[in-house]
């Protein structure tokens, strides 16, 4: 038995009881799953009756266990009959009453926000522009030629833009310090890879020199021990390379390229230039209408959806540090910022990136957007020739969360093409 309470954008807090009789039924149900961790004298493992258990162990031994299966099946059939209850967040529980005559359970769920649509159609929207430069693909053409340049020993003081090799050993008030020595490093000058200033005092050197270059070590260093300290290294500078670029013309073309001409190489450069831009300026501009729809429109954003939002971004980031071999208290030592600080930053985005997404949904319900299923077949076939697989094995291979990722993939792609029909695009 269950009472339903819908509270103001939604909310909707729920009173599910349980009878005694059904308490029984689901403490035999976590009986029938736990038994066998129970080992008691006279009885073989797994064989030993729930009464035998509950007197050794307590009455209570197998309420927790029977608690997670009555929630989870009696919140199931609920979610079921009551459609119009749309959870966007997890369920917060609270026992009223937890004994053997029985259980209440207090539930607050976080229902689908109520969305006032405003306008989304016949909106002027200013599409993305840019053009390839002669500048970009330079720097394109650059790029090509940094991949093979080749480096040459040079016998004359460092400047910018040289690599050093170097030996060094770092102190603080006359102690060395742990991680301040190395041995024949080589370091761009310009890099920025060293601490400030560091560089810039090895600009003039030579090779067999020795100088003391001196630095001051940042308040937000993450290093507790080093920050806001003065350090002296003791450098020795053995050798200066100078970066030579290869020759701007035909024979660079050819090395790079599948072409004989320089012309002609700079010419395919600038046509996938141009198709990447297109790309780019595309989706700038679907980006552009969707922010323009959600200005139209108010939503109330709940603050559970809010704090699941930021928690999925500090997950993301903290994913995105681990491939620098960072963790996030690294970061945050670095920075000087406090884990509270790194949420609330997210706060806005978080907003934004939870309404977007509930108005989209909205709309696509509104405006009874699907898909059909040779779209999704017609999807897979697609995606399947690219790993040289049939449609139907690669089906197959596929889970339901994967299906679900290319359902999605289709709906937004007719989303923003109904967006781009409905809404001028100047």
């Amino acid at each position: 038995m269950y009472t339903i309470e819908k509270g103001n954008n939604n909310l909707y807090n729920i009173v599910i009881t349980i009878n005694k009789n059904e308490w029984n039924d689901y403490v035999d149900m976590a009986y029938e799953r736990t038994k066998g961790k129970f080992n008691v004298s006279g009885f073989r493992k797994g064989k030993v009756p729930r009464k035998v258990i509950e007197q050794n162990y307590g009455t209570s031994i197998f309420y927790d266990d029977a608690l997670d299966v009555a929630f989870g099946e009696q919140y199931e059939k609920l979610l079921a009959k009551e459609t119009q209850i749309e959870p966007v967040s997890s369920p917060e529980i609270k026992l009223g009453k937890f004994d053997e005559s029985g259980v209440v359970i207090n539930v607050k769920v976080q229902g689908t926000p109520e969305i006032n649509l405003g306008t989304y159609k016949g909106l002027e929207i200013e599409s993305a522009k840019g053009e390839v430069t002669e500048e970009k693909i330079d720097a394109e053409i650059n790029q090509q030629r940094e991949k093979i340049s080749r480096f040459e020993i040079v016998q004359r003081k460092a400047k910018m833009g040289d690599f050093v090799t170097i030996d060094f050993i770092g102190s603080t008030d006359g102690v060395e310090f742990e991680g301040g020595q190395a041995e024949n490093y080589r370091l761009e000058l310009g890099s920025k890879s060293f601490i400030d200033n560091f560089e810039n005092q090895i600009v003039g050197m030579e090779a067999e020199e020795t100088k003391i270059v001196k630095v001051a070590f940042p308040e937000n260093y993450f290093s507790a021990e080093l920050k806001g300290k003065n350090a002296e290294f003791k450098v020795t500078l053995k050798k200066v390379e100078e970066k030579q670029l290869p020759e701007l013309n035909d024979e660079f073309a050819s090395n790079v390229s599948e072409f004989d001409k320089l012309a002609d190489y700079k010419n395919d450069i600038k046509k996938h230039l141009e198709e990447s831009l297109e790309v780019q300026l595309n989706r700038e501009t679907d980006n552009r209408i969707i922010d323009a729809v959600v200005a139209e429109t108010e939503i109330q954003v709940p603050e559970s959806m809010v704090s699941l939002q930021i928690e999925d971004f500090v997950k993301d980031f903290e994913t995105r540090l681990s491939y620098q071999s960072l963790t996030l208290q690294d970061y945050l030592n670095q920075t000087g910022l406090t884990i509270e600080k790194l949420r609330e930053e997210q706060r806005e985005h978080a907003i934004k990136s939870v309404k977007t997404r509930l108005l989209l949904e909205k709309i696509i319900k509104t405006e009874n957007l699907e898909v059909k299923e040779t779209e999704l077949d017609e999807k897979i076939s697609e995606i399947a020739s690219k790993y040289k697989k049939s449609p139907e094995d690669y089906k197959k291979s596929l889970n339901e969360r994967e299906l679900i990722y290319f359902e999605n993939g289709i709906l937004m792609d007719k989303l923003i093409k109904f967006l781009r029909k409905e809404n001028n695009i100047i």
